[in-house]
């Protein structure tokens, strides 16, 4: 599918017009160029994946007909073509821009089309998503209060504190979740300093001798 040749029409290739399938919407209508570009890089993705696949089956397949002519294994593997021999072999067929005459392939017809939607993608405002009704906050199909959101957030830190605090130091929290910071080692962030142009390896702001 990817090593057939684009002539008169692109849209005779099955995976090209297989492409222009995904990028519908379920309403009939057509994708974005932000969620449709994925698309495309996925299936560059697995087609290069498949070239890697088909090369190590190549080589595999010579193995053994060398094998059944009487080689050793060890003989074989040395006559038989490598995987980087075949790997590119196969690149240069179908993987690349056209060249040497040769007709474009589906793959530089994606190629090309990726790169278009990446500069409309990178290029272009995305729409707003966020709407405010009064204290409330829309975002697709959520909607929630800020004084939700904000209890989302003390929870997070309530959760985080009980790890660091009650699972990590063993250190025990009153119902409130609070700690007697007597039980812990005082840490003076404000005196804290450290060297950013240290290369040495293994270096952290931890051995630097001004927070000793």
């Amino acid at each position: 599918l990817f090593n057939q040749p684009l002539q008169d029409d692109e849209y005779k290739s099955v995976v090209i017009s297989g492409l222009a399938v995904l990028g519908m919407r379920e309403d009939d209508g057509w994708l974005d160029a932000e969620d449709y570009t994925p698309k495309y890089s996925a299936v560059i993705k697995l087609a290069r994946l498949m070239v890697v696949q088909e090369a190590y089956e190549r080589r595999r397949e010579a193995i053994e007909q060398y094998e059944s002519r009487g080689l050793s294994t060890k003989r074989a593997q040395e006559k038989a073509s490598s995987h980087y021999v075949l790997t590119r072999g196969l690149v240069h067929a179908f993987m690349t821009i056209a060249h040497d005459r040769k007709d474009p392939t589906p793959m530089q017809w994606l190629y090309r089309s990726r790169s278009y939607r990446f500069k409309i993608r990178y290029t272009t405002t995305a729409e707003g998503k966020i709407q405010w009704i009064g204290g409330d906050i829309l975002y697709p199909h959520m909607r929630f209060s800020m004084t939700k959101f904000r209890s989302m957030v003390h929870g997070l830190v309530g959760e985080a504190r009980e790890e660091l605090f009650g699972k990590l130091m063993m250190v025990k929290m009153s119902a409130d979740q609070e700690v007697d910071m007597k039980q812990v080692p005082p840490i003076h962030w404000d005196k804290m300093v450290d060297q950013p142009s240290e290369t040495k390896v293994g270096w952290s702001f931890l051995v630097n001798e001004r927070n000793q």
